[in-house]
This record gives structure tokens, sequence and C-alpha cells, in this order.
């Protein structure tokens, strides 16, 4: 037996036309006057004015009457019903990319959140009372003229709705409609949503949700939602953060094993543009620099003549004051142009120096020294029994040098 989702309620309780309403369009609905009763139109128009939401219709103005008819001035949504973007795929202007998915799942949940916030049943989900804004994916929930006020189990309202999304213990008539009826709703809503297809009433429930969406991320949820005892049924409160966790995990790209190995083997520099982009991988293009022979950190594997395995020599480290070349420096770099260079340093500017020291740090670096970042070069080699091991190390900061070493250590 197929369920119908027309709604179960006497009579008709009116149309909906599309008009003008103080210069903007609006849904008008317009209700018979002898079909609704004072109380109820009193109750609709309570729900309208506290469930002020951005996934809830809006009420525009007071409701009045008009030729024998009430008149009830509602948001316009310019998109199409849920029904259409589930069912009729061809009419539909949506496309269900995970991420637009995620966002009508989440909208769905926010609105019966507020509603259940404010203590609202709203009694009638289903698709077709679901609209899609179509420039931006925004999920809607109108119709609320069956909508009532529910708390510690008193109505504002007669228990009325369509079968088709009805939990199990309203369709058994052991409960009547209330929170926990939405939520089972929201979750056949959500599973139906997820795999493009109707499913039946009386066999849907945890089961039927693994097998029609066990990949999507929404599946844990939707599960706890569906619940056939209703004590055990999670409340929209209970599976919101789920559903906001889903929809940003759906927004991520898991990082690949080779991603993550790679990240963890840089250090952080504000000049690498790219995940996993180092300074030191030089274009192919480029003519190689004598201090590219190897710029991986030391091994401390390969044989050092004078130094104990896995032990790590004690290097005296010349720090320069600002502005100053550090005389072991210039003596490892040149020790031809050590006086030429000591005494133009001594004819200097201020300004000019921290030039010269900028262009003694870049010197044979295999990238642009950065206006702010670390860069370090390690470098180990073996010639004829004397193992060699040089650092390179410069900090900048807004352009300014702030740390500069240039060590040679040897075993000699």
């Amino acid at each position: 037996m197929a369920f119908s989702t027309a709604t179960l309620a006497e009579g008709c309780f009116g149309k909906v036309y599309k008009q003008k309403y103080n210069d903007t369009w609006a849904a008008v609905k317009k209700v018979p006057q002898h079909l609704i009763t004072k109380k109820d139109l009193e109750r609709e128009y309570a729900v309208y004015k506290q469930a002020n939401h951005l996934n809830i219709v809006k009420l525009l103005g007071k409701i009045n009457l008009q030729d024998g008819n009430w008149i009830i001035p509602l948001e316009f949504i310019f998109g199409e019903e849920l029904e259409i973007t589930i069912f009729k795929t061809a009419k539909s202007k949506i496309k269900l990319t995970p991420a637009n998915k995620g966002k009508i799942i989440v909208g769905m949940c926010e609105g019966l959140l507020h509603l259940h916030a404010l203590d609202i049943v709203h009694q009638d989900l289903k698709p077709d009372n679901i609209m899609v804004e179509h420039d931006t994916n925004r999920a809607v929930i109108i119709d609320l003229g069956l909508a009532k006020f529910f708390r510690c189990g008193l109505n504002s309202a007669n228990d009325m709705g369509n079968e088709a999304y009805s939990a199990p213990e309203v369709l058994q008539r052991r409960n009547q409609r209330d929170q926990r009826s939405d939520v089972w709703a929201m979750g056949k809503i959500i599973a139906e949503l997820c795999a493009r297809v109707r499913l039946h009433t009386l066999t849907f429930g945890p089961g039927k949700v693994r097998e029609v969406m066990p990949e999507q991320p929404y599946c844990q949820a939707v599960c706890r939602m569906v619940e056939a005892n209703p004590v055990r049924r999670a409340s929209i409160e209970g599976v919101i953060t789920d559903m906001r966790a889903a929809v940003a995990m759906n927004r991520l790209r898991p990082p690949s094993t080779h991603d993550h190995q790679r990240n963890r083997s840089l250090s952080p520099s504000p000049f690498n543009r790219e995940r996993g982009a180092s300074p030191f991988n030089e274009p192919k293009n480029r003519p190689p620099s004598p201090f590219q022979r190897d710029l991986s950190p030391v091994n401390t594997d390969l044989p050092r003549p004078g130094w104990e395995r896995g032990s790590r020599p004690q290097l005296q480290v010349d720090r320069p004051r600002a502005g100053t070349p550090s005389p072991k420096r210039l003596e490892v770099r040149d020790n031809g142009r050590q006086d030429l260079v000591a005494a133009a340093f001594q004819d200097l500017t201020e300004g000019v120096l921290k030039m010269a020291l900028y262009e003694e740090a870049a010197r044979e670096l295999c990238c642009k020294l950065p206006a702010t970042g670390h860069v370090m070069v390690r470098h180990y080699e073996e010639n004829g029994g004397v193992g060699t091991w040089a650092q390179k190390e410069v900090v900048t900061r807004n352009g300014k040098i702030i740390k500069y070493n240039d060590i040679t250590y040897n075993n000699q």
C-alpha cells in the first residue's frame, strides 16, 4: 500500500496566488471564510509571527478579509518545490551537487530546529511543503497552515497531515503528532533527496537508510532521526551538529598519504605559495646554484671521521650585529676580498650597510630571499677523508634581516 502525500484534512484550505503586494511579489493565500475558524486563523497568524527565520516562509503583513476570503500575504520564493527537485528532474533547475545538496539539507534542518525551539510542530512536512530558491539553493519550509503549538502534551490544534511522511506511531494511532514525528518526516525527506527515489513508508527505517545512502555523510544522523520507537528517536537539536559537520566534510578534499608525508617534511614558510611547495624546488630551466648540491638536512648516517656516530659537533656560532658583517663569514667566503670588503663597509652609511648585508645573505641561495620569512640551507660533503658541514640560515622581517648565521665546520 502506497500512502498519499495529500494533506488529510476536511475541506480545502484555500489556494495560493502570485500577486504584487506593497511593490513586491508575494504568495497570497486565499482561504474561504467558511472553511476556517477564527481560532485556527489566530493560531496560524501567531505561528507565522513567531517563526521569523531564513529557512521559514515569512508573513508579509496582516491577515485581512476581502470578498469572503481571508487574505494571507506570504513571502514569494523564486524557486521550485523539493518534490520537483527530487522526483521530476526533467523540470528541475536545481543541480544536486554535493555542495547544493548539503545546503538544502542543513537549511531544512535549521528551519525545523527554529520551529521546535518555539514549541511549534509543523505536522505536514513533505517535499511539496519545502521550497528551494533557484539562485541560492536556500531551503524554505512553507505552508504552516496546520502548524500547532505543542508543549507537555498540550495541543493548540488537532492532528492533521499527510500519511506518506507520518511516523510509525502516528500511523498506528499510538501517539499524536509532535516534534518527534516532525523529525521522522524530515529524516525520510533527506533520505529521498539523497537516494532520488520515493521510499515506501511502512518499510522505511534505519535499515533502509543504510541501504539507499551508504556513502552519504548524513547516513548515521538520518538513521537516528527515523528510529521506529519515538523514545529512542533523536531530536532535531540532537542531529543538527552532525548535519553541519557532514556538510563541512563534504566541502573538504581529504589529503592523500603522499601530500601528508610531503607536508610533514617541510617547515612552514611564508613563501610556500602552494600546499607542499618548497623554496628549494628549483625550476628546471634555472642554472644550478653552487649551494644546491644537497639541500636536504644533514644525514647523520654518513661516515664522518673524527665525529661519533649520532653525536652533533659543538659549533661556535657567530651572531653578527645588525649591519655588521661577520669576520668569520667573510673569511670563509673569500679571503682575498676580506680587506677590500672591510674597508668599503667602513665608508658606507647605515642604509647602504643594510643593503649590502641583504645582498650578502641572499648570495648563493637557491631561492629569492623573502621580505618576511625563514630560509635554511644545510650541506655536507666528504672529500679525501675530510668531512665538511655547512649551514646558512637567514630570518627576515619586513625587508630587514633579523637573524643571519653562516657556518662552516670540518673535522681537520
